[in-house]
């Protein structure tokens, strides 16, 4: 009995740590809900100006879970883009290869609004992973033009770890001046296949998407050095690219841009190899680690208990 007092307040303790130390996965999980609308808010503006009368549309992309596990949905499970490890900034840059897609196979979107007379667009959304894309907007002789981005609804508030079932974002614009009438743009093929060159097809396919509509299909090879250039293109048209006929299987594709410049790069995927056996199993992708280190910490505190009550057990002997 004397012994389990002693232990009990020592056990406590090492409970009460753990929670400190682990403390966001631990709410986070417990407080999400999946049936629970999200309320989503766009807050769009540039330099201070409010964009009114800015249609956005939104697709969900993937269901997620309690322990961020993503689930892609039906139109988005056919794409080669892999979003299962990424984060809030990584799955940003994959926002405007999803946008080409979308456009290109004409995907209904989950939601479509516009802005107020303040630049604001309030929805609901279920639980999930949303691509929200913004139309181009004229005004007062500029045009302004809204970057794609990816948002995960709800999110992890990174200080108390709760999940937060009230989102706003401000998407990134920029702004161009009417009086530019026609502009240049450029496309640049990048391959990150070290080890595996040999593998890649000798010509790929693009496709150049003017406000979702197909405008032009052209080649890229060794033979243009896997790049092209199109000029004297309508500079208030919303301009996207589409790289045809993908090996999803084969390559995982992200479409960024710089300026005027389109990148498409191809991540080779190599071949799935099977795990090697090892006498301590670690545990799976999207398995929650604190369990883990709480029971490990507890388990050896219990044991370095165990030893000093026992020495004492032989000194009073």
């Amino acid at each position: 009995m004397n012994k389990t007092k002693k232990i009990l307040p020592l056990f406590l303790m090492c409970l009460i740590l753990s929670l400190i130390v682990f403390p966001s996965k631990i709410l986070a999980s417990s407080d999400f809900d999946a049936n629970k609308d999200v309320e989503f808010t766009i807050d769009y503006q540039n330099e201070g100006k409010r964009l009114s009368n800015t249609q956005f549309d939104i697709y969900k992309v993937a269901d997620v879970d309690k322990d961020l596990n993503l689930q892609s949905s039906k139109d988005f499970d056919k794409y080669p883009v892999d979003l299962t490890k990424l984060n809030q900034e990584a799955w940003n840059d994959y926002a405007l290869t999803l946008k080409g897609y979308v456009q290109k196979d004409g995907v209904k979107p989950v939601v479509t609004g516009l802005t107020d007379a303040n630049g604001i667009y309030k929805t609901k959304l279920k639980p999930g992973l949303y691509l929200v894309i913004g139309k181009n907007l004229t005004l007062d002789n500029y045009i302004y033009e809204s970057s794609p981005f990816l948002v995960l609804l709800p999110n992890v508030e990174k200080e108390t770890g709760t999940w937060n079932y009230d989102v706003i974002s401000k998407p990134k614009t920029t702004r161009n001046e009417k009086i530019i009438k026609e502009v240049s743009k450029k496309v640049i093929k990048i391959w990150k296949d070290k080890g595996f060159e040999n593998l890649r097809p000798k010509e790929i396919e693009i496709e150049l998407l003017g406000n979702g509509k197909l405008r032009e299909t052209i080649v890229l090879s060794e033979k243009n050095n896997w790049q092209h250039t199109w000029h004297k293109l309508d500079e208030s048209v919303n301009w996207t690219l589409v790289e045809k006929g993908v090996d999803k299987g084969k390559y995982k594709v992200s479409i960024s841009k710089e300026g005027d410049t389109f990148i498409v790069e191809n991540a080779y995927i190599p071949p799935k190899t099977p795990p090697k056996k090892t006498k301590d199993p670690l545990p799976q992708t999207g398995q929650l680690w604190w369990p883990v280190y709480t029971l490990v910490g507890i388990g050896s505190i219990m044991i370095v208990l165990g030893f000093i009550q026992n020495r004492r057990k032989k000194v009073d002997e």
